[in-house]
């Protein structure tokens, strides 16, 4: 379990189509220089269809900052 505090950036909320296809790093990795959540999460959505995930795809990020 992790804490959300005041350096907490963003968090992935994210179904089994990322998560099987890219750890929480690569996830973080993917989209830390991502500003917008809304883009944020569609370049995970992006990046798991790219890495041929075949089960549903979902996301969403919350930004902090």
């Amino acid at each position: 379990m992790e804490m959300i505090d005041d350096d907490t950036e963003f968090i992935i909320l994210a179904s089994d189509g990322i998560w099987k296809v890219m750890s929480n790093q690569e996830a973080v990795d993917c989209i830390k220089n991502v500003k917008d959540a809304r883009a944020a999460a569609k370049q995970l959505n992006e990046e798991a269809l790219a890495r041929k995930s075949t089960d549903d795809i979902s996301c969403i990020v919350v930004r902090f900052q």
